[in-house]
């Protein structure tokens, strides 16, 4: 009985110390205590499995299998994936503008979470309503020129009559003078623009015009008016400056537009753009990017020098092509939005950019690396999948290319 004992003693404290490959040896142990060593040995798979499930919740692998029916130890671990999984999906939700998503369990997390929703969902309310309200202001000036039945020196634009033939002066009203004198070439340069765009049938046209006064846009709006002048065929142009509107305008979308740490576009503009281009059966290749070895700069390095890696990848991905649209969609996840892109296309481009990356001059010195991983779907005007899908398959592409990375990377140094 001694021995016996001494055995169930030295496999009860394996399983405590968690020993690998716990054994017991039923021929060495008493007949009666055989009953007692089954239990045991049951004990031990529970506590073995319940280990390994709390270990891979704790490495943040939510799709760990969880723990026979029997093994009543791992069920508050079972409950508690369960919730992860859904504050994940939540989470998910909330990314895609789905502000009406709340969590009723974990307490102070909870509180801290539906009020940053509630938060996002004002802000978001208030900034699409100063944008619609801006749009509408400036489309009322653009609009809001009237030739009047008697031209007058008085009103507050700037009003031409001009020949139609030689573009000569025949009335200008005091501002439209005091522009004159600053700059002599001034209606030279409005009839050129104008000239670019043909009136309607009533003989008038509404026009916006940009001009870079030494890298700063001016912005004005002119309606035309065909009319006689003394006998002779006219035009009347009524010029207004709306420079501050319009720059106000620019400013609240880049506010609602562009995320603020890289101030690329973010989550909000891509997806609008991407549906935009969807609809309008456009050729393009989406591009679904992954900051790789993040995570170990911001807990070892600090989340500046993670803020540095994100903004420098960004400034990288800016360089693709002038035409494409770069979104930050959170975190360390971007979204490339290339046109007129082949897959082979985007994919030589993108490994120009990950070599550039790698090579970046911050990192001489460092113990850790800049990478990308991504996944690319070419879309042209036969496709028929949504926007949901088409960015699922460029994530699932973008694992497996993180994936083969690591594999890559773990070879090099095994």
């Amino acid at each position: 009985m001694s021995a016996t004992s001494d055995i169930l003693f030295a496999f009860l404290r394996e399983i405590f110390y968690a020993t690998p490959k716990v054994e017991l040896d039923m021929d060495k142990l008493d007949e009666e205590y055989v009953m007692l060593a089954k239990g045991l040995l049951f004990f031990a798979q529970c506590i073995g499995e319940t280990t390994e499930f709390a270990n891979a919740l704790a490495r943040g692998d939510l799709g760990a299998p969880v723990p026979q029916t029997g093994n009543a130890f791992a069920a508050p671990l079972k409950s508690l994936q369960a919730n992860l999984r859904h504050l994940t999906w939540q989470t998910q939700q909330v990314s895609k503008g789905d502000y009406k998503q709340r969590v009723d369990f974990m307490g102070d997390f909870a509180d801290a979470f539906n009020t940053m929703v509630e938060q996002l969902a004002d802000r978001q309310a208030k900034l699409e309503n100063e944008i619609s309200a801006s749009r509408k202001h400036a489309e009322a000036m653009e609009q809001s020129n009237l030739l009047l039945s008697e031209l007058t020196h008085y009103i507050p634009e700037q009003l031409f009559v001009i020949s139609e033939n030689k573009h000569e002066i025949l009335l200008s009203n005091d501002l439209a003078k005091l522009e004159l004198e600053n700059d002599p070439g001034y209606i030279d340069k409005l009839m050129i623009i104008l000239s670019d765009t043909e009136p309607d049938d009533a003989g008038s046209h509404d026009y916006e015009i940009v001009f870079d006064e030494d890298g700063d846009d001016r912005y004005l709006t002119a309606n035309t008016y065909k009319i006689e002048w003394h006998g002779k065929n006219a035009e009347a142009l009524i010029v207004n400056d709306v420079s501050a509107e319009k720059k106000q305008l620019i400013e609240l979308e880049n506010y609602a537009y562009r995320d603020a740490l890289t101030k690329t576009y973010n989550r909000f503009y891509g997806m609008i753009t991407l549906n935009e281009w969807l609809d309008k059966k456009r050729r393009f290749s989406l591009i679904f990017i992954d900051l790789d070895n993040l995570k170990y700069v911001n807990d070892i390095h600090g989340h500046n020098e993670g803020d540095i890696y994100i903004t420098k990848v960004a400034g990288y991905l800016q360089t693709y092509s002038e035409e494409a649209v770069i979104c930050r969609l959170g975190g360390d996840e971007y979204m490339l939005l290339a046109p007129d892109a082949s897959y082979d296309d985007a994919t030589q481009r993108m490994d120009d950019i990950q070599l550039v990356i790698q090579s970046d001059e911050y990192l001489e010195g460092k113990d850790y690396y800049y990478s990308i991983s991504f996944g690319i779907v070419s879309v042209d005007e036969n496709n028929s999948l949504p926007s949901s899908d088409i960015l699922s398959i460029a994530d699932e592409r973008m694992y497996k290319h993180k994936r083969a990375r690591k594999k890559e990377r773990q070879s090099l140094f095994s």
